[in-house]
């Protein structure tokens, strides 16, 4: 990991992590997703299914039979998330080990929606990444 990107000021963080995660598939590249709250993590894997009528985009549970062939695996528990291309990190907190957990991923994006509490929570993971030295980058995804 040489840098997080925080996607902030999202209208809807599971429909957007939809079309990211079928941007970074489209580029021939695997993705990992996580966050701590499982009913979440449950959402955007349905959200997966049905978010565009044309588009089918593999995905799995970590630990499953299907997950050696899906280009995006899902898990509450970092750790069972496999090195892949991308991570996208659904979470209110910085995860556990965060520094050994994320430096087997290629690129980590930070999703943030527009709540409120979401937005606070997300400044305060960007200063222990910046305290620990990571560079960062900000999106604001409410200007287009």
């Amino acid at each position: 990991m040489q840098q997080i990107d925080f996607h902030f000021n999202v209208a809807n963080r599971s429909l957007y992590a939809c079309r990211l995660l079928k941007k970074v598939t489209g580029m021939g590249l695997t993705s990992a997703v996580w966050s701590s709250s499982e009913s979440f993590l449950s959402r955007v894997y349905d959200d997966l299914w049905r978010f565009e009528d044309l588009t089918f985009i593999a995905h799995a549970w970590a630990g499953s039979q299907w997950e050696a062939q899906a280009p995006v695996v899902f898990s509450t528990d970092i750790h069972a998330l496999g090195a892949r291309s991308v991570i996208v990190l659904l979470d209110e907190n910085v995860p556990d080990n965060w520094q050994h957990e994320l430096e087997r991923f290629e690129r980590v994006i930070d999703i943030v929606s527009t709540n409120p509490t979401e937005l606070q929570n997300s400044r305060q993971r960007y200063r222990v990444y910046h305290a620990a030295g990571i560079a960062l980058k900000a999106y604001d995804r409410s200007k287009g």
